[in-house]
């Protein structure tokens, strides 16, 4: 190739690349615009979802007014009592944020409140002077009414936002009375609102018709005006667009998607532009402004800009793909360069796995070789004074009355003796064990002679013993003897386990080429600060034991390359022991 062929490649490359570097410029501006509004789209649906639920929960307290203003009609003619028929409102209420019922009656200057178990309260300023106007000259009998939100200065609803739903209502004399619900605003635009998110932190808001929030995800804005509360904690951003946005857009009953600059978002500070849909909440029929909200739903531009980036970075990694095209052959050579050391590295891995497998073993071999020589020279320099002291207690006993109390100390001597004797052959049958004679047995006949030994002590702590060996089960490579060690000393831990009595399940199955022995009791599980530490030596929960039986156990099945290992509940434990079957 000349060097005039390399100079027009070279430019044909340079104008490919230029003139797909311009298309994904102008595709990334078109899904920048696309992923943006339906961003601010599904934002929008969000915000009518709120607005909507709210709408709905005030509709449902419009219904249960008037189904209370029938029972108002009739129990006023009748005792002048109305809330004694009304109950089975209470818990209706208290599950819908009112957190009283008022109720005037005829000739009454103004209206008793109850909570919700009935019990009336002195709750001062649950209804201001436009509440009484409303009962007052010639009240819309049967127009139910919804208030702005308040603020009582005192009582116990001091400090809280409460709206309050009015019902003027007369008797058949005409005498002028009604109801009066007084909902917690807050509440109902926390149960809507608090925990929407839309994206990944987008977060909701609520504020009624003087912009005052009534929900936010800053619990600390709450009751504040909307836009006050944002220059009072940061005073050093430009708050015009929002102020503009809430005063020309939001108030006057507006929906839509804008933008506006904040200075804070889920705890990060910072000018920080948002992307907001939102839309008014109507809580009534009429137009005035009481009887409408507003809900807002802000995430920052930032995490659209990252969906959108994250689209930008596969349509250059198409171009890239384009570009690499003429260096097939190195992608290549670097592929099974790649392939062939992550093959070396899972290889490295499973050595030093193993390695590190073999080394812990060799440490407690060597522990164990060191166990087994103490034990060697504490079993020749105790037991056989042990078997004299035994001995010699055994003569004198005789020779002595039986049921004295001499008898019986001589006879405490004697068994502690055999005790110790049978601790010390535990310990060098532990630490020099004898290798194990391997050859293919029936499996299930070792099980079933195990449990014929324990079927007495089993009997005697009322165990019921449920076998389910497998009939399919293949010869397992196995020594009879050291397996039967195994199954005993798992089934004698078992019915420790069940002193009050239970069942002991035993069972066997081929699982792949392994066959697999569980043994299950119904007791109360292991320990947790025990657990860890099952298998280690002279680990016991017995005042009796030694501590050796499972490590004796887990020993013995290591000889015959299988595992051992448990799991346990407060119901009960299973042993599981897997052996292999051989090539």
């Amino acid at each position: 190739m000349t060097r005039k062929h390399i100079l027009i490649a070279s430019l044909v490359c340079l104008f490919l690349t230029l003139a797909v570097a311009g298309m994904g410029y102008r595709a990334k501006n078109d899904v920048e615009a696309v992923v943006t509004d339906q961003f601010n789209n599904q934002q929008l649906l969000l915000a009518q979802k709120i607005a909507g639920d709210i709408t709905d929960h005030f509709a449902f307290l419009h219904t249960c007014l008037q189904g209370l203003s029938l029972m108002w009609r009739e129990e006023t003619a009748a005792d002048a009592k109305p809330w004694l028929a009304m109950p089975a409102f209470y818990d209706i209420f208290a599950q819908w944020n009112v957190t009283a019922l008022g109720v005037l009656r005829p000739g009454h200057d103004a209206p008793v409140f109850y909570d919700a178990s009935g019990t009336p309260l002195s709750a001062p300023g649950l209804c201001p002077g436009w509440c009484h106007d409303l009962f007052s000259g010639s009240p819309n009998i049967g127009r139910i009414a919804l208030s702005r939100v308040y603020s009582p200065d005192k009582g116990p609803f001091a400090g809280r936002l409460l709206v309050n739903m009015t019902m003027p209502l007369a008797d058949e004399s005409g005498g002028v009375g009604g109801l009066v619900l007084v909902v917690d605003a807050a509440a109902v635009a926390a149960r809507y609102a608090h925990g929407v998110r839309s994206g990944e932190t987008g977060y909701a808001w609520v504020i009624d018709d003087k912009g005052v929030f009534l929900d936010h995800y800053d619990k600390a804005f709450i009751g504040h005006d909307s836009l006050v509360v944002r220059r009072q904690r940061d005073p050093g951003i430009d708050w015009s667009r929002l102020t503009w946005l809430i005063n020309a857009r939001v108030l006057k009953g507006a929906q839509g998607t804008d933008w506006y600059i904040s200075g804070w978002h889920r705890g990060r500070t910072g000018v920080i532009r948002k992307f907001v849909a939102y839309c008014p909440v109507r809580l009534d029929a009429g137009e005035h402004p009481a009887n409408r909200w507003a809900v807002a739903l802000a995430a920052p531009e930032q995490e659209v800009q990252g969906i959108i980036g994250r689209l930008v970075v596969r349509q250059w990694l198409i171009v890239g793909l384009f570009e690499l095209v003429v260096f097939a052959g190195f992608a290549m050579t670097m592929h099974l360069a790649l392939r062939w050391s992550k093959t070396l590295e899972r290889e490295v891995d499973k050595t030093s796995r193993e390695l590190l497998g073999a080394q812990e073993k060799l440490i407690r071999a060597e522990r164990f070789a060191a166990i087994g020589e103490a034990a060697a020279r504490l079993t020749h320099e105790i037991k056989n004074p042990l078997m004299l002291m035994g001995g010699f207690a055994s003569q004198v006993r005789r020779n002595l009355p039986e049921k004295t109390a001499d008898a019986e100390k001589l006879g405490i001597i004697e068994e502690e003796a055999k005790r110790l004797e049978s601790l010390l052959t535990e310990v060098r049958d532990f630490t020099r064990p004898a290798p194990p004679q391997i050859e293919p047995r029936d499996f299930n006949a070792t099980v079933k002679e195990s449990l014929a030994i324990m079927a007495e002590a089993l009997s005697s702590r009322s165990i019921t013993v449920t076998a389910r060996l497998d009939g399919d089960l293949p010869p397992v490579p196995h020594d009879a003897a050291r397996l039967k060690q195994v199954c005993i000393n798992l089934f004698k831990n078992a019915a420790e386990a069940m002193e009050a009595g239970g069942t002991l399940t035993v069972a066997t199955r081929t699982v792949g080429r392994k066959a697999r022995l569980t043994v299950t009791d119904s007791g109360g599980g292991i320990p947790d600060d025990v657990r860890q530490r099952v298998f280690d030596p002279f680990c016991t929960t017995k005042e009796s034991g030694t501590g050796l039986g499972l490590a004796v156990c887990q020993r013995i099945i290591e000889d015959h390359h299988g595992e051992i290992g448990f799991t346990t509940t407060a119901t009960g434990t299973t042993f599981t022991v897997e052996l292999p079957l051989g090539a």
